[in-house]
C-alpha cells in the first residue's frame, strides 16, 4: 500500500466511523424520547426506570441503533487495515522509528483510543513512504545467445 492510499483508507475509516456513531447516538436520543415512558421507583427520589413501548416505533429505533453500530464497526475495521498497511509501509523504511512509533501507538491505542488516533495523525502527516524505499524488483534474465557451432 502507498502512503496516499493508506491516508485515504484511514481517513474513509474515520468517516464510516463517526456516521455510524451519529447514527446510533440518533436512534438512542430517539428511542429515549418516544420510544417508551420513564417511571419513578417507588421509595425512592431520584431513580427513574425506562419502560419501552413495544410497538412499532421502538423496534425502528433498535434498528437504527443496529445499523449504526455496524457502520461503526466496518469504521474501525477500515481503520485497521490501514493501520496495518501503514505499519508495512513504515516497515521498509531504513529508520525504523515510525514502525515503532505505530506498532506501540496503536496497540496503546487499543486501551486509549485517543493514542492510536494521535499516532495516524502523525504518521499520515509526517511519515516519509515507505515505497521508495523497497527493493526494486528482480528482472527476468535475458537469453543467453548460443555458443555452440552450427553442425551441418
Amino acid at each position: 500500500m502507498t502512503k496516499p492510499m493508506i491516508t485515504k483508507t484511514w481517513i474513509a475509516g474515520l468517516v464510516v466511523l463517526a456516521a455510524g456513531l451519529v447514527v446510533a447516538v440518533v436512534g438512542v436520543a430517539l428511542m429515549l424520547a418516544y420510544g417508551g415512558t420513564f417511571t419513578q421507583i417507588a421509595g425512592t427520589a431520584n431513580s427513574y426506570t425506562f419502560v419501552p413501548t413495544l410497538d412499532s416505533f421502538f423496534w425502528s429505533t433498535v434498528v437504527v441503533i443496529v445499523v449504526g453500530g455496524v457502520l461503526a464497526a466496518i469504521g474501525g475495521v477500515v481503520q485497521l487495515a490501514a493501520w496495518i498497511g501503514g505499519l508495512v509501509n513504515s516497515y521498509r523504511l531504513p529508520d525504523k522509528t515510525w514502525f515503532a512509533v505505530l506498532l506501540l501507538g496503536g496497540v496503546f491505542g487499543l486501551a486509549f483510543g485517543l493514542i492510536g488516533f494521535a499516532v495516524m495523525v502523525a504518521y499520515v502527516i509526517a511519515a516519509p513512504e515507505g515505497r521508495l524505499y523497497s527493493r526494486p524488483e528482480a528482472q527476468p534474465a535475458a537469453p543467453r545467445p548460443s555458443t555452440l557451432a552450427p553442425t551441418g
